[in-house]
């Protein structure tokens, strides 16, 4: 399938149309292929298709839409993935006609061949069928129409520079006319039009155009054309023969394109030009932002500032004089930034708190300082012979660092200002994610700058969340103006050279500045200044900074070079091993630099310098050679390994310096690697990339080992997609002769899927290599055949999970044999059956069976010392889901707080969020709501790093239950709203969960018809088969409820009578509570004085379950049934228990009521 989008948005299959609907729709589809294999929230697809216009319940129009488009769009492959947020539209590059369109361009610009060129430009421009976005006029939409209107204009330019050197002017020369007219201050197409036309005999009228063109710029700029407009000119009055004809690489159209190499090095004299990033030019508007900003902080009110703009623009600047302005008024200051060459763990919070660790060290607790190690190395804690893991999981790195920004921000304030965040490492974006979303409670300013072309898609997406979107100033840094850039251009008097290198510069201060520089210094001569102009800055700003550190000494210079590997901060005795020079000339070659504001000392009293600018860092980088930079890389890792520096700080060098075959290099990354995938998975994971890599073709058993460790490290970070793509490459090179690791493999693929919420590909994995493998031992086959069961349990699919599992239970059985060791797993496979067994015949409402593979289970587990057990932390999860639901909950408690400590011990992340969740409903039942609610928000915390919206609703629904008891309906309701929004549509038993919280969310908030809807839908139907057995009656309650509240007595009293059928007679006392309750409501509908008797029946049932707030609400219905009989006294003191029961767990909803209702009866 293929896509147009410039033009009118379209689709077109095997050379046919394809009907993308209504107009809005298709718009959402171009807004989706703007950012293809990229996530778009909803939001932002809100804003581009409707933008300050929304149309009437936008997201649910919106859904619409998507639903439509995905069916539209899978008869091509193609899909809108969902995931949390937003979507992501999968396709190939080349099917969209922009994507297509840049990349002819960009190989005709590359080609030598003119002829070649030609054809390719005369391909990309033929792709546009008219304006992008046709009949789309929102902000967004007309931004990018410009924008790539922009490059459609560039590269017609190109295109017709090329056919001028084939000689081609006469069959141009109308075109030219029009754009000239369209443009009339583009320079390079004046040129061209003068140029066709002095070609084609008419060079009288190409000078006319030459005096045109000169009047209206000294008219509207007071400045006459540019030094290539006036050579052209020049030649042609004096009729030069080098323009008659035009072979390849003509100097009359290559004048037009001048590159940098047009600046001039005519004269090396001059003086040492500026010492810029001194003072802060302008930015009054940006000023009074930020100063309202931390006027809000001072008085309570935390704020983000949001600075965005492109390199050079004076974002750093600005920060630093907000920095010094709030450092005036008390606050306290911590600065980090992201650095593109050496990307560390967290690294912008580690230069953030490098001079700054034992600032709160006195108020933190041993067990949060121990956390903070994970991501601030010392040197008794990063040892490079180190060999435990690092095993502080994300989410509590990420609310520990949440607690220390507390403490700093308790006494006088903080601002936290974080610099270059396009170049922030994952593990910071996925902090700085997590911070915004859990803000400190104590007064806080965020100022984070980052360039808004380069920046991962998520930061800018979770800035515009509108829950975080309300705290945020959003500061565009632009041009400065013409004015405001005088005040730079210290020492250059001509106002004509001052107006050019403003343009030259675009009015960025750090452009400008450099120009300026190189003028003084004879360097910018007018060539170069219209190289810029014509070219953009980037590469003639290079060759500029490359000329200021030629005028450096050759020591400085080696020094600088030896800087910009060590990293963005560092100290001379480094710079000193990597330059190979002595110490002594590294201290005078500092001073050089920083005398010449190369570098700059951190404070006076630090040891540790910088780099004015990361342009400046990137110049010096590359102005060594590639040889030499990875020899040096390679000295700054032995330099850093002699210090004893962690693996972490030695693995980005190490990576740098290694060549392929370099196995103790691999090993190091790989080691290096599993220290710091339980809190950086990403790094970890193209750390184990490198290593992979450098182990060469040749065969190798590490290979296929480290390959499941990237993937485990994928896995871990949530990127599940990238996982599985390991997954495959390590299954592409095994052979059906290797059972065992395709066996491990096709498991790992599975659990992914699974993980994603795709249950259907996972079971399909599993029983195809079932059915095809070869050479499976017995217990790779019973593996394959439980995970099979796990899937059909989490799929609510009770009795085929059960059928799985006894299978699995007999393949153990037939292959069982005397242990070999005390490492042998056997024992713990059969275990980890009969808990899966335990739990699906649980779910099933098999009591019996349930109990006789408890038996088997729980002895081993209670005598089984935890370094076997933590390979099996499933088998502790499992039992805590059964013992829970069998309402033996201390015991329940007991299984899942061993599973948690296992995983956190281990490192195995994976499980926490299913053990957090599980205990957040334990704790609900017992009535500890603000243990539970802790507990959920931590399990939320978990499931969101797994990168599925699948885990999460468990964990929304735990949180929901505990908003419901406290009375926060509304609270409840949105919560489940938009975890249902993100959660795959295939049925599961997590899906039903949250959809039945919904339901009772709905009721509550005064919607009885979308509860009971919204309850058979998660239930599977009339019989409820997806909800476990041992709830069946709860629901059957609800639904009782949302009966009475419509008004059908006769519908309420059928699920009344479901509720009873559902309660096992010998089963958990709290099955017969939720039935008799259901019945005693219905009874007191319909004014049955039988209401209070039963009401009563059911709180004696909770007490034995020891569900203290079913136990209060069965006391409040007493308290009702009694009063509407005349027995105030006792419904008074039943009113009174209920109170006291709801107060003593923090449920104020339910207290409040009980509270109203004797109210009611004493009046």
């Amino acid at each position: 399938m293929e896509f147009g989008l410039l033009g009118s948005v379209e689709a077109s299959l095997e050379g046919c149309s394809v009907e993308l609907g209504h107009a809005r729709q298709r718009y959402v589809l171009a807004a989706l292929l703007a950012d293809a294999n990229r996530l778009v929230t909803v939001d932002q697809l809100v804003d581009r298709v409707w933008a300050d216009r929304p149309a009437q319940r936008a997201r649910d129009v919106l859904y619409g839409y998507v639903s439509r488009l995905r069916r539209v769009l899978a008869a091509g492959g193609v899909q809108i993935e969902r995931r949390p947020g937003g979507y992501v539209l999968r396709v190939d590059a080349t099917a969209v006609d922009l994507h297509r369109f840049r990349d002819l361009v960009a190989r005709a610009r590359a080609t030598p061949q003119d002829a070649y060129a030609t054809a390719l430009f005369e391909q990309a421009v033929a792709l546009w069928r008219g304006e992008a976005f046709t009949g789309l006029d929102t902000p967004w939409a007309k931004e990018l129409r410009e924008a790539w209107g922009q490059e459609r204009l560039a590269a017609e330019i190109d295109l017709d520079d090329v056919r001028l050197r084939l000689g081609r002017h006469s069959e141009l020369l109308a075109g030219l006319s029009v754009r000239a007219d369209r443009h009339p201050w583009d320079e390079r197409v004046a040129g061209q039009f003068m140029l066709a036309l002095h070609r084609c005999g008419r060079s009288t009228e190409a000078l006319a155009r030459y005096q045109h063109i000169r009047r209206q710029l000294v008219k509207e700029l007071g400045c006459d054309p540019g030094p290539a407009l006036r050579q052209l000119h020049e030649r042609i009055l004096a009729a030069d023969p080098g323009l008659a004809s035009a072979p390849a690489g003509s100097v009359a159209v290559g004048a037009l394109r001048s590159a940098a190499s047009g600046a001039g090095h005519a004269s090396q004299a001059g003086g040492r030009g500026l010492r810029p990033g001194n003072r802060l030019v302008g930015r009054a508007p940006e000023l009074a932002i930020a100063d309202r900003v931390l006027e809000d902080a001072a008085g309570g009110l935390s704020g983000v500032l949001e600075i965005v703009g492109d390199p050079g623009i004076g974002k750093t600047r600005l920060l630093g004089e907000i920095a010094e302005r709030a450092r005036h008024q008390g606050f306290q200051i911590l600065t980090g930034r992201g650095t593109e060459l050496t990307r560390m763990p967290y690294g912008i919070f580690v230069d953030a708190f490098d001079d700054h660790r034992d600032l709160a060290a006195g108020t933190l607790a041993d067990s949060v300082r121990s956390t903070l190690g994970a991501i601030f190395p010392t040197p008794a804690s990063s040892s490079r012979t180190r060999t435990a893991p690092l095993v502080a999981e994300r989410y509590s790195l990420h609310r520990t660092m949440r607690s220390l920004l507390e403490t700093l921000s308790s006494d006088t304030g903080l601002v936290l200002v974080l610099d270059d965040l396009h170049w922030a490492d994952d593990e910071s974006a996925e902090l700085i994610r997590y911070l915004l979303r859990h803000p400190p409670s104590a007064p806080m300013v965020w100022a984070l700058a980052y360039r808004p072309r380069q920046a991962p898609p998520r930061l800018p997406a979770e800035l515009a969340r509108p829950q975080t979107r309300q705290r945020v100033s959003r500061i565009d840094v632009g041009p400065l103006s013409p004015a405001e850039a005088a005040e730079l251009c210290d020492g250059v008097t001509n106002r004509w050279l001052q107006q050019r290198l403003y343009e030259a510069s675009g009015g960025n201060p750090f452009y400008l500045e450099a120009l300026t520089k190189g003028s003084r210094a004879g360097l910018a001569t007018p060539s170069g200044v219209m190289a810029v102009l014509e070219e953009g800055p980037s590469q003639p700003l290079r060759t500029l900074l490359q000329d200021e550190l030629n005028e450096l000494s050759a020591t400085a210079r080696a020094t600088a070079q030896a800087a910009s590997v060590i990293g963005e901060s560092f100290e001379a005795d480094l710079a000193a091993a990597v330059a190979q020079l002595d110490p002594g000339e590294v201290l005078a070659a500092f001073d050089e630099l920083a005398e010449r504001d190369v570098i700059r000392q951190d404070d006076a009293s630090s040891r540790h310098f910088a780099f004015r600018h990361s342009l400046v860092r990137d110049a010096a980088y590359h102005s060594a050679g590639a040889g030499w930079r990875i020899a040096a890389h390679a000295r700054v890792a032995r330099a850093l390994a002699t210090r004893g520096a962690s693996l972490a700080e030695q693995a980005p060098h190490v990576q740098r310096a290694a060549s392929t075959g370099d196995e103790p290099a691999a090993r190091l990354l790989a080691q290096a690697a599993e220290h710091v995938a339980p809190a950086a998975p990403m790094t970890a994971a193209h750390w184990i990339q490198n290593a992979i890599q450098l182990l060469g073709d040749r065969p190798n058993p590490l290979r296929q080992q480290w390959l499941f460790k990237q993937a485990e490290a994928l896995g871990m970070a949530g990127r599940l997609h990238e996982c599985l793509d390991v997954l495959r490459a390590a299954a592409s090179q095994l052979t059906a002769e290797e059972g065992t690791l395709r066996a491990r493999v096709t498991t790992a693929q599975a659990m992914t899927e699974w993980r994603l919420g795709r249950y259907q590909q996972a079971i399909s994995l599993m029983l195809q290599e079932l059915e095809h493998g070869s050479g499976l031992t017995g217990a790779e086959t019973a593996n394959l055949e439980l995970g099979i069961a796990a899937v059909e349990l989490r799929k609510a699919q009770a009795p085929a999970a059960i059928q799985w599992g006894e299978r699995a239970l007999r393949t153990l059985r037939r292959h069982d044999q005397p242990p070999q060791s005390s490492e042998d797993d056997q024992p713990l496979r059969i275990a980890a059956t009969h808990a899966l067994l335990a739990m699906g015949h649980t779910t099933a409402g098999n009591a019996r069976q349930a109990q006789e593979h408890l038996g088997h289970v729980l002895t081993l587990v209670e005598h089984i010392d935890d370094d076997r057990l933590a390979r099996h932390i499933d088998i502790l999860a499992l039992l805590g889901w059964t013992e829970m639901f069998r309402e033996r909950y201390e015991s329940a408690l007991r299984f899942l707080d061993r599973g948690l400590e296992l995983s956190r011990r281990t490192g195995q992340t994976a499980a926490l969020a299913d053990l957090l969740a599980a205990s957040a409903y334990v704790l609900t039942w017992l009535g500890r709501l603000d243990e539970a609610a802790a507990v959920a928000e931590t399990a939320l915390d978990a499931a969101a790093l797994v990168g599925s919206s699948e885990p999460c609703s468990l964990a929304v629904a735990a949180g929901a239950a505990v908003s419901l008891w406290r009375g926060d309906f509304a609270g409840a309701l949105k919560a489940c709203e938009e975890s249902l929004a993100q959660t795959g549509p295939e049925p599961s038993a997590n899906r039903a969960v949250i959809t039945g919280m919904f339901g009772q969310a709905l009721l509550l908030n005064g919607d009885p018809h979308g509860c009971i809807r919204s309850v058979i839908e998660a239930g599977g139907g009339d019989g409820l088969p997806r909800f476990e057995a041992p709830l069946r009656p709860l629901w059957y309650r609800l639904l009782t409820n949302a009966e009475l509240a419509r008004g059908d007595m006769q519908a309420a009293e059928r699920w009344a009578g479901r509720a009873a059928l559902a309660a096992a007679p010998a089963g958990p006392a709290g099955q017969y509570g939720f039935a008799l309750l259901a019945d005693a409501e219905a009874r007191l509908a319909r004014n049955d004085m039988a209401a209070a008797s039963t009401a009563i029946r059911a709180a004696a049932s909770f007490v034995t379950g020891r569900m203290p707030l079913y136990e209060a609400s069965a006391r409040i219905t007493a308290g009702l049934a009694l009063a509407a009989h005349g027995r105030p006294s006792e419904a008074i003191s039943q009113f009174d228990h209920a109170e006291r029961l709801a107060g003593d767990c923090g449920a104020s909803g339910l207290r409040e009521l009980a509270a109203r209702e004797r109210s009611r009866t004493t009046a």
